[in-house]
């Protein structure tokens, strides 16, 4: 089973929280994977695990520690959401930092649409994947995606349902010309 947790450390707490994850995890006989660093220093993890039960085990686990700033259950089939929705979704998403289920939620309407639109949105999953690249410390690898984001980003309309085609391609090329990341929000 595999959960997606977002966790913000108590204070006072000694030492790195993921380390302190990690270590947790395995001896409660789960794995944490695929750590991200929030913008305000909450910790995005995976956790893999046999069951249910050993889940809820890690959660209690880690309550002196941590607290849950979400939890998403990853084995539930996705809902299902009209264009609006989904495009709600997202931008609540983005807006949160919790850019890999941005991702997840735009693929679903990505793989429906087709030509300029389609392009767009592989433009803004690609904007996506670079924040996650971002997150889990691979500035080269977040940069390149950018890159290749940039380039999607071109929409006859200024805007694309809430988003603003415009803004987010100058937000990008502004990260490109810095080469420093900046979150921001959409």
């Amino acid at each position: 089973m595999r959960f997606l947790v977002r966790l913000i450390r108590k204070e006072p707490s000694p030492g790195d929280l993921l380390s302190s994850i990690r270590a947790l995890s395995k001896s409660v006989g789960v794995e944490a994977r695929n750590p991200k660093q929030t913008s305000y220093g909450a910790l995005e993890v995976d956790i893999f695990c046999p069951s249910r039960g050993d889940f809820e085990i890690f959660m209690a686990a880690a309550q002196p520690i941590a607290t849950f700033e979400f939890v998403t259950d990853l084995n539930r089939a996705p809902e299902h959401l009209t264009d609006d929705e989904t495009l709600a979704k997202a931008r609540a998403l983005f807006n949160a930092e919790r850019y890999w289920e941005c991702h997840e939620v735009l693929e679903g309407l990505w793989r429906q649409r087709q030509g300029e639109e389609k392009r767009l949105l592989q433009g803004i999953i690609l904007v996506c994947a670079a924040f996650v690249h971002h997150q889990k410390g691979e500035r080269e690898v977040a940069l390149g995606v950018l890159r290749r984001a940039v380039r999607q980003l071109d929409y006859r309309n200024q805007k694309y349902g809430w988003l603003d085609v415009v803004r987010l391609k100058a937000e990008v090329e502004a990260i490109l010309a810095s080469e420093g990341f900046t979150n921001f929000k959409v």
